[in-house]
């Protein structure tokens, strides 16, 4: 079963690395599992091209069939776990994150589930895990426990310069050109990931040192909503702003701000129903983890 998950996981993405980042596993796992079905099967299921790989004949005529009797096996435990699972979860999550996406999720999750409740804690700095703390946490990679913890990334954000419409109008020189230099900032939490972005596509100017400082990101989403300035803004955390219209797009260019990561107690000292709301979570940030 494990070689079978390897095996669709790395045809879904085109490449054993992502596959291991997925299962949560190395990338030398991925690839003994999938020789071991090759050997099985007496054919190989991929080609390797470098650090990439693409499937073979025969690996596009199993792959299907893989797929569809996997998601069989999630449907059917998981219409079981809905009926016997139970219990409160106490979750510890990044405050914008929390509110700008986990709330709703959570709310959803607990109407599929309707045994288990989720105690949504916000948290800058993350709860301890176990005993009667919290028995998950989401939140920055370079903020959680560098011990005692299972973790495994949730998603990235890319952060991209973002503003009103009508405050890019003023922005807009006669040559459509901006004077980055110039321009009013809204940071959050701090100057770094503008510093970081400046860094990479305007290292001539300081302007990143300029822009009121929020410390939070959906107090400055919030700023920039009402024409404070720009804001490094993102497809997930600022999904409702982009889709509305309420921000565009100032420029293509975007940097990495951060990795969320999911983290649970190492071992056995995990909540049962912590697997199911992790492996839930994850299933839903799959679409970002693969952009």
């Amino acid at each position: 079963m494990n070689s079978l998950r390897a095996f669709e996981a790395a045809a879904r993405h085109s490449s054993f690395a992502k596959a291991a980042s997925e299962l949560n596993v190395s990338h030398s796992v991925v690839s003994q599992h999938v020789k071991k079905l090759e050997l099985w099967f007496g054919t190989e299921l991929f080609m390797r091209l470098g650090n990439r790989v693409e499937l073979s004949g025969d690996g596009r005529a199993l792959l299907p069939q893989v797929a569809s009797g996997l998601q069989t096996l999630r449907d059917g435990c998981n219409s079981l776990l809905r009926k016997t699972q139970s219990g409160t979860l106490v979750v510890s999550a990044e405050p914008a994150l929390a509110s700008l996406w986990l709330r709703k999720r959570a709310t959803e999750f607990c109407k599929l589930f309707p045994r288990i409740e989720i105690d949504l804690r916000p948290a800058w700095t993350p709860d301890r895990l176990g005993d009667e703390n919290a028995d998950m946490l989401i939140h920055f990679e370079t903020r959680m426990p560098s011990s005692g913890v299972e973790r495994q990334g949730l998603f990235p954000i890319d952060g991209y310069p973002a503003c009103t419409p009508k405050f890019r109008d003023k922005l807009l020189s006669d040559d459509l050109r901006i004077d980055w230099d110039s321009v009013p900032l809204v940071h959050d939490n701090g100057r770094e990931i503008w510093h970081k972005w400046y860094a990479a596509y305007q290292p001539e100017s300081s302007g990143w040192q300029q822009g009121r400082v929020y410390s939070d990101l959906s107090l400055a989403i919030d700023a920039a909503v009402d024409g404070e300035g720009i804001v490094l803004a993102d497809d997930i955390l600022c999904q409702r702003e982009i889709e509305s219209g309420a921000l565009v797009r100032l420029d293509p260019q975007a940097v990495r701000c951060v990795w969320y990561q999911i983290a649970l107690p190492k071992g056995g000292l995990k909540a049962p129903v912590s697997e199911t709301l992790k492996q839930w979570l994850l299933d839903q940030a799959l679409p970002h983890r693969n952009n």
